[in-house]
């Protein structure tokens, strides 16, 4: 069940420093026809939305979202855009299917995303707080340093150079994190910390701008070939 309509700002400190007042968009209002229908007015459908809409202008791109665009994860997270990934290369390459020119190639999107989102920030004038600093991991015990060097030594295996992953020694690591008893620190610089709720609010207003509607509180109750069933049908 969702909030009341003066609740939206509540949901967390993002929704709540978003900048926004959370009025819902109109619902729709009755059967509509569209090339593209979106279901979901988070990252993914944003994203989406916002990319076929620049690819093709005349495209007719509708969004449908059950509650207001960033209500759900998008909007309240941990406000990271990293190029981090849960599993290594080797284990990516070793997929059914996978191979190594595969796994080089998803970690290389990775991080042209993270530069990515904040080259459309940029474009867009959203205002999401954006700040790319990387990610560091600091090494404060034996097993952590030769963890870090098989890091690294794996990254070297893999044509990864030091602007994707490097060492730092402690002087290094102490000059961008400041801890006690610090002995190095591997770095990536692909990271960015965001506003969520502003980078996902402002994303639907940057489709509206490229023509594409945005429906809110509108549940799709089904996807069938060719068209979403809503209660407004």
């Amino acid at each position: 069940m969702g909030c009341a309509l003066s609740g939206y700002a509540g949901l967390s400190l993002w929704h709540e420093t978003a900048g926004d007042t959370w009025d819902p968009r109109a619902p729709l209002p009755g059967d509509t026809d569209a090339d593209v229908v979106v279901v979901g007015a988070g990252y993914t459908g944003l994203w989406t939305a916002y990319y076929l809409a620049e690819a093709d202008p005349t495209l007719r791109i509708v969004v449908l979202e059950a509650e207001v665009a960033g209500y759900g994860a998008s909007g309240r997270n941990g406000g990271w855009c990293s190029a981090l990934f849960p599993a290594s290369l080797g284990s990516v390459a070793g997929l059914d299917g996978g191979t190594r020119e595969g796994a080089l190639a998803q970690h290389a999107a990775m991080r042209a995303t993270v530069d990515e989102v904040v080259r459309v920030t940029a474009a867009e004038g959203i205002d999401a707080h954006v700040a790319k600093g990387g990610t560091i991991s600091l090494v404060r015990s034996a097993a952590q340093m030769r963890r870090a060097r098989a890091e690294i030594s794996d990254a070297r295996a893999w044509g990864r150079g030091e602007d994707d992953l490097r060492f730092l020694d402690a002087a290094e690591a102490g000059d961008v994190l400041r801890a006690t008893r610090t002995l190095g620190a591997t770095y990536t610089p692909d990271c960015a910390a965001i506003h969520p709720a502003r980078l996902v609010r402002g994303l639907a207003d940057a489709v509206e701008r490229r023509g594409v509607r945005i429906h809110e509180r509108t549940p799709v109750t089904a996807i069938e070939p060719g068209r979403a069933v809503t209660a407004r049908r």
